[in-house]
């Protein structure tokens, strides 16, 4: 992931800056809300995540979060301040969450993983090419959206091929379930669920067609037809990770 972190104090820079590089994150450095507006928007939809201190010089963060949500395409802004008076107007003018100084380092790292898997999955087929991707939300709603599902273990994934587009709500193991079972295994379709909670169905992709078939279900189907999913998936997550 690609993190933009502002922050003025060259100690708390230096430090931080080797969290991040121990996480295996990339980032760019700004000292001020000033540098860090002309970083969003020269770089615009490079980053994931942005860091951001409230009280800085040249521009504090507030200005700076404002103009980087009117200027710049959304991306999550992580709020951070020992003013814990600030949160409800930082969390007003568009930042996304606040975060209290001093914080932990693994509640910090916890955060910044969740907020870079705060993403739809973007799924295309195209005769026999099958590919996932991740874009970023639209706005800060469809953010915290998303984190909410995240939260629960599911997923938004947006279906693209010749013959449909459409989008499910979906355990957040199904895409890369998706991907094994049609890329990697060559199978002509693949079931999974949709967990909409109004419109909760078993679905079936066909890989040749890109075709969706989707059967609303009754409750008790539903979560039979979930236990088997599930076990499935578990099975996929240990071999991944083996």
């Amino acid at each position: 992931m690609n993190l933009l972190f502002v922050e003025d104090n060259e100690s708390s820079q230096e430090l931080l800056g080797m969290l991040l590089e121990s996480w295996g994150i990339d980032f760019d450095i700004a000292s001020n809300g000033k540098e860090a507006v002309e970083l969003a928007k020269s770089n615009e939809g490079k980053y994931d995540l942005c860091l951001m201190d409230t009280d800085m010089p040249l521009m504090i963060g507030f200005e700076a979060i404002r103009i980087i949500r009117q200027n710049v395409r959304y991306f999550p802004i992580l709020s951070t301040s020992g003013n814990f008076t600030h949160e409800k107007d930082l969390l007003k003018i568009g930042a996304d969450e606040f975060i209290p100084k001093p914080y932990d380092a693994d509640e910090l790292y916890q955060k910044i993983k969740t907020w870079n898997e705060v993403k739809i999955i973007r799924f295309t087929a195209n005769e026999n090419i099958f590919e996932i991707e991740k874009e970023m939300p639209l706005d800060p709603n469809q953010a915290a959206i998303l984190k909410e599902l995240n939260d629960n273990g599911l997923s938004v994934i947006n279906i693209f091929g010749t013959a449909t587009e459409a989008t499910f709500i979906v355990n957040c193991l199904v895409p890369e379930y998706i991907e094994r079972e049609f890329a990697e295994e060559q199978k002509q379709a693949v079931r999974f669920l949709d967990h909409n909670p109004e419109k909760k169905g078993l679905c079936r992709l066909f890989a040749k067609t890109s075709m969706v078939v989707k059967t609303l279900m009754l409750e008790e189907d539903f979560e039979e037809e979930n236990q088997l999913e599930v076990s499935k998936l578990k099975e996929i997550l240990v071999t991944s990770n083996g």
